[in-house]
């Protein structure tokens, strides 16, 4: 006779991701979600089929919290305020910013990395503020923009996240970003027909 399982789905989902959120994706394991639900692993197993599938939901939840972060109002700036979330969330969420982009990170295929306007559209739609921010640039220099802008962002996020910066503060990441993010935005509508990845015209 099967155990009934006294814990729903979600509910070991959420287990999970406080693991990786407090203590990161080394402590997630089928025996440490039991202990967290206070119950044993068979409710785990009969509803979570295989580590991948625990590591996709956990995804789509540290993606989720992640997006949260980039689209509140930091400065009166969309597209800075998606670049300061992103960082503000590498220095607040150690564990999930390594989890996502440390740890099990999904694969960047290099020769479709000139593809990063599309996925800008694609996770924040075309009709949102930060898609129209991006859409009064010159349409040729979108995709470099927003290429380079991220590639250095991310590199901002990484050294804060650990702690190679020491504890920036919003002031210290705003800086950072502002300063960057005007010469990238300068270099973008005058070399607006360079393409992202591509030898460009020095």
């Amino acid at each position: 006779m099967v155990q009934p399982s006294v814990y729903s789905r979600l509910q070991i989902i959420e287990a999970a991701f406080k693991l990786v959120r407090e203590q990161g994706w080394g402590a997630v394991s089928t025996r440490a979600i039991a202990k967290e639900l206070g119950s044993s692993t068979m409710p785990i197993y009969s509803h979570v089929q295989s580590v991948e599938e625990l590591e996709k939901e956990l995804h789509i939840k540290a993606r989720t919290l992640l997006k949260d972060f980039q689209r509140r109002m930091y400065t009166q700036h969309t597209l800075l305020n998606l670049a300061f979330g992103y960082v503000a969330f590498a220095r607040d969420e150690k564990n999930l910013f390594r989890f996502l982009y440390l740890e099990r990170p999904n694969r960047i295929n290099m020769e479709d990395i000139s593809a990063v306007k599309e996925w800008f559209f694609a996770e924040f739609g075309e009709q949102g503020g930060e898609a129209k921010a991006l859409l009064e640039l010159q349409a040729s220099g979108q995709e470099a923009l927003v290429g380079y802008t991220w590639i250095f962002t991310h590199g901002l996020a990484v050294l804060v996240n650990s702690g190679a910066l020491g504890r920036c503060s919003d002031e210290d990441i705003l800086d950072f970003l502002m300063n960057a993010g005007e010469a990238f935005y300068l270099w973008g509508n005058e070399k607006g027909g360079v393409s992202f990845g591509k030898d460009s015209e020095k």
